[in-house]
């Protein structure tokens, strides 16, 4: 088994391979054709071609590795298909406004045009080929279960949403004892781990290792601080080390310095839809455009967040702090246009500058909710660590009806390992979910907050 698995990378690594040379390869035909033998630059021959190329080969696989463009067998193939063409669209409009710069002028821009549309079709084609090689390996992977709390029947859901790719065969409660648990899994197979404690999940963990079977686990807060931690040599003995969930005054600087010059950046992109989505919303019902809600950031201060108003006026005038709903009523024709674009989001950029917010940080929610979070997991406070933010993890992998423990958990994975090109990768990461509607989905309609009661997560 472990010999096909290796089989199977190896085939992946292939694949991958075709999938940037082809497109690299796309580009040099255009390149040739309408570009190199008409630039005004003359110093582009063998070397700075060669450049070219590899740049383009390299940047294709950068952003495809970031938008999840080569996870065949993870994510589903329309999925594959959108992140490779965002992938392409990033790209090659880098390579234009690289080849302007070399040219010194605004070359034509319809050789790129067809070229993306060439593109498009051979990331189609390349995609349905490696589904299809994919399916025929028939590389599913069977799983077991370990878990005995309400999560169990919502883990199986989310798993059984990829049975392409796993097949659950197996669902073990912990009362069971760890020596039936042992008995019963089958080195072929991968382990999934929920809720499951102390002593009972370090043996567990141990037979897989020794197996060489894959463990899938659940974390709760310590294991994300561990995952992050750094090792320490102290006298010959090995340490870890945990971040304290805070920032050094370097990464505050840092970070604060990027969030102004991003923000200044974005308003001078962005004013002429801001003025469009001002006029729509005055024009539709003659309310404010703007709405102001108050919410917490790091170390619970209180600050009122920035946004186009994308429901009815008094929306909440029983006094009902809520979420969003799904078909919510109080939604607006302009603000169901504004909140699927996300442009109802843009007014927090003044948050940013204010200090109030960062760019990349924990969504704030607002304090009653936080309250009611709060009652039920304690551990929600740890997001008040860190400033705020317009995205994060929690949004770029998560969804807006994400359980509040899930999204807590994103957002720890992020305090606990912060770094200046995590916060880059995670805005590249957001242009992905700009477009996706699942991504805004509300709150069922019997829901007040997306917290689901669960046994043994709070």
């Amino acid at each position: 088994m472990t010999d096909l698995r290796r089989k199977n990378k190896f085939i992946l690594v292939w694949e991958i391979l075709i999938n940037v040379l082809g497109m690299t390869a796309i580009f040099a035909v255009i390149w040739f054709c309408f570009y190199r033998y008409n630039l005004v630059a003359g110093f582009l021959y063998k070397k700075g071609t060669a450049l070219m190329f590899g740049m383009y080969g390299g940047l294709y696989f950068f952003f495809t590795n970031i938008y999840g463009g080569h996870k065949i067998g993870y994510y589903r193939i329309s999925e594959i298909m959108y992140s490779q063409f965002l992938a392409m669209i990033m790209v090659n409009a880098f390579a234009y406004f690289q080849t302007c710069l070399i040219d010194r002028r605004f070359v034509p821009l319809m050789p790129i045009i067809i070229m993306s549309i060439i593109d498009t079709f051979f990331i189609f084609f390349w995609s349905i080929w490696c589904n299809k090689r994919f399916r025929k390996r028939n590389i599913v992977r069977n799983m077991t279960v370990i878990c005995e709390t309400d999560l169990s029947e919502e883990l199986i859901k989310k798993m059984n949403f990829y049975d392409y790719k796993f097949h659950i065969t197996k669902q073990i409660g912990i009362k069971s004892g760890l020596d039936y648990i042992i008995d019963n899994l089958d080195p072929n197979d991968g382990v999934i781990l929920a809720d499951v404690e102390g002593d009972m999940k370090k043996k567990i963990i141990e037979f897989c290792f020794d197996n060489s079977m894959p463990v899938f686990i659940i974390p709760d807060v310590a294991e994300i601080v561990l995952k992050n931690s750094y090792a320490l040599n102290l006298m010959d003995m090995p340490v870890l080390v945990c971040n304290k969930g805070e920032l050094s005054l370097l990464d505050e600087f840092v970070k604060r310095t990027f969030d102004i010059t991003v923000s200044i950046l974005a308003l001078a992109v962005l004013w002429p839809f801001m003025l469009i989505t001002a006029a729509a919303i005055k024009l539709y019902d003659g309310g404010p455009v703007f709405y102001r809600q108050k919410r917490l950031t790091i170390g619970r201060k209180e600050f009122y967040v920035y946004k186009f108003r994308s429901m009815v006026v008094n929306a909440e005038k029983d006094g009902v702090a809520r979420l969003a709903q799904k078909n919510d009523s109080r939604i607006t024709p302009v603000g169901r246009i504004i909140r699927k674009t996300r442009f109802d989001e843009i007014p927090q950029i003044f948050n940013v500058l204010q200090g109030d917010m960062s760019i990349v940080g924990p969504r704030p929610e607002r304090p009653e909710i936080v309250q009611q979070y709060e009652k039920y997991i304690p551990e929600f406070k740890y997001r008040l660590k860190i400033k705020a933010g317009i995205t994060g993890y929690a949004q770029v992998l998560g969804r807006y009806n994400t359980d509040p423990y899930d999204k807590l958990m994103w957002d720890l994975m992020y305090i606990a390992g912060y770094s200046f090109l995590l916060d880059l990768k995670l805005i590249m990461m957001t242009v992905k979910v700009l477009f996706l509607p699942e991504s805004t989905q509300g709150v069922n309609n019997n829901e007040v907050t997306a917290h689901r009661k669960k046994k043994g997560r709070v």
